[in-house]
């Protein structure tokens, strides 16, 4: 079973917005992996990550603003990881909650828009 770390990102207000696309390395303004897990929930290789590859359930835009619509795909991933131990999971889940939080008037879950 891979071992994942859980990490609370750095966010810098919240939007409803999507992003255009999927982050990738290239994305990011820097190659210092430590500034670019403040985007990720997960690392299977701990926090900071060996490589942008490790991290896993982005949540938080290029400009640091968490993400409704991100939030709402990494609570249907996080839920669909079987590889993931039931403690980091349930862990996992409650910060997704806990960031839910920012968006008080809006559900995670995507039926309840």
């Amino acid at each position: 079973m891979t071992e994942y770390t859980l990490h609370e990102p750095t966010i810098r207000g919240a939007t409803k917005d999507a992003p255009n696309s999927s982050l990738s390395e290239n994305d990011f303004a820097t190659d210092d992996l430590a500034d670019l897990d403040d985007h990720y929930l997960l690392s299977t290789s701990g926090i900071p990550p060996e490589s942008f590859e490790d991290l896993y359930l982005p949540v938080v835009h290029l400009d640091q603003r968490l993400s409704l619509p991100l939030l709402r795909q990494a609570l249907n991933d996080v839920e669909t990881m079987d590889e993931l131990d039931a403690e980091t999971k349930k862990e996992t889940i409650d910060l997704l909650h806990d960031l839910g939080e920012c968006f008080p008037d809006d559900s995670l879950r995507n039926d309840s828009q």
